[in-house]
């Protein structure tokens, strides 16, 4: 693979969706990383009710991922729309967190999130597929990485600033509602379909078969949520742990997120990216793999040994970082080889179906976690690095497969 998109070159609708994107991402990090603690810590709330409650949005998420790939690829509604509409379900949960005081209400807040983001996610990727030829793409959304890191990191830190001054813990929720609301306005204004025209699209019951019966998309899909999962974990629960197991202020936690996970992300996504021009997309997938497993194995190490240290934490944050920028850029680039032009929409949508089990997974499992005793806590973290393993054989199963798709074939001699 190569890249070969230069700053000044990128489109200006893929400028358009990293706006966006970080706009969108300022918002979810208010709901993502402060939900478990401010319901928890501030709201007499258990840690596996939130994790409940943030797993029904991924059950959500799964139902907006199939409407996402429909109406981002139906002519009649397309990409502009359908993340419109996501910017709309969006500033709902914000607006309801902010007033949830039953589990039930937050439960319905996390409902709405699930079927934004569905719609976003999906809606957002083939915009930047449409806007970029196949060699420029990766680094298309390696851009889209710096403002997704930027984004959520900027949320974290003034998330963490606002809860340690507001009046009120949960009023942090309506600053997310302000965030969802610019954001909606951006792609009202700017957004525009640039969806080639010629290209016939099939019925969407066709469409969805095709993809469906797309063997490597599968196989993909399986490691694919093992990424999503220790996204989710290391946004989640890990912050809540550092915070109850191993004694660190909240505030440091927050900033330690935001500097050692998410700026440390955006400074490096694009030289990164560049750095691993050489490796093929799925050698790229597996070095992530294996960076996420080391950074849960230091997580264990820090609990048991009692290693933790702000250096310590800034480290396994930073090991994250690097695992999370590799993973999504080239994951994205390797779902849009995948796809057929036509079906950019539905292939992403089954993709992102990743997000919504990972979500579902992580929560339950990382509350489940946290509500142990603390011997259960630190081992849990040590099962999810060895983890990793099951991922890699996936990878190399599928490597496997792409090899043997294009090996020459030997013609007879004369």
């Amino acid at each position: 693979m190569s890249l070969s998109l230069s700053l000044t070159a990128v489109p200006r609708q893929v400028w358009v969706q990293a706006a966006g994107r970080g706009l969108y991402q300022l918002g979810s990090a208010v709901l993502l990383f402060y939900m478990p603690i401010v319901f928890v810590n501030y709201s007499g709330f258990s840690a596996t009710q939130v994790g409940l409650a943030t797993s029904a949005g991924a059950v959500s998420g799964f139902f907006g991922n199939l409407l996402g790939g429909s109406l981002t690829d139906s002519p009649q509604f397309g990409r502009r729309k359908t993340l419109i509409v996501s910017g709309i379900a969006a500033i709902i949960t914000a607006t309801l967190t902010s007033f949830s005081q039953a589990l039930w209400l937050l439960v319905v807040a996390n409902l709405f999130f699930g079927i934004s983001t569905g719609l976003y996610w999906t809606a957002a990727d083939a915009a930047v597929m449409d806007a970029t030829p196949s060699e420029q793409r990766q680094e298309a959304f390696s851009v889209l990485g710096v403002m997704d890191n930027l984004g959520f990191g900027l949320g974290t830190l003034g998330g963490g600033l606002l809860l340690v001054r507001l009046p009120s813990a949960i009023q942090i929720f309506a600053a997310a509602a302000v965030l969802f609301t610019l954001f909606t306005l951006l792609i009202t204004t700017a957004a525009e379909d640039q969806r080639d025209a010629s290209v016939e699209i099939p019925a969407a019951q066709a469409g969805w078969k095709q993809a469906l019966t797309d063997r490597k998309l599968l196989i993909y899909l399986l490691v694919n949520t093992l990424f999503i999962v220790y996204m989710a974990l290391v946004n989640g629960s890990l912050p809540l742990y550092f915070v109850n197991f191993i004694g660190t202020p909240e505030l440091r936690v927050s900033s330690l997120f935001t500097w050692g996970f998410i700026g440390l992300g955006a400074v490096v996504q694009v030289p990164v990216v560049k750095a691993l021009a050489r490796l093929s997309y799925l050698q790229s997938l597996m070095l992530s793999l294996g960076i996420w497993g080391m950074g849960f194995l230091l997580v264990w190490l820090s609990g048991t040994l009692a290693l933790a240290s702000s250096w310590a934490e800034f480290g396994i944050f930073a090991l994250f970082a690097v695992a999370a920028i590799i993973y999504k850029p080239t994951s994205a680039a390797w779902i849009a080889e995948l796809a057929p032009n036509s079906l950019r929409g539905i292939y992403t949508a089954i993709a992102y179906q990743c997000w919504a089990i990972g979500y579902v997974i992580a929560p339950i499992a990382g509350g489940w976690a946290l509500d142990q005793p603390r011997r259960v806590t630190d081992l849990f973290w040590l099962a999810v690095a060895l983890s990793t393993l099951a991922g890699l054989l996936v990878l190399l199963a599928l490597q496997r497969r792409d090899q043997a798709e294009i090996k020459p074939v030997a013609l007879p001699e004369a």
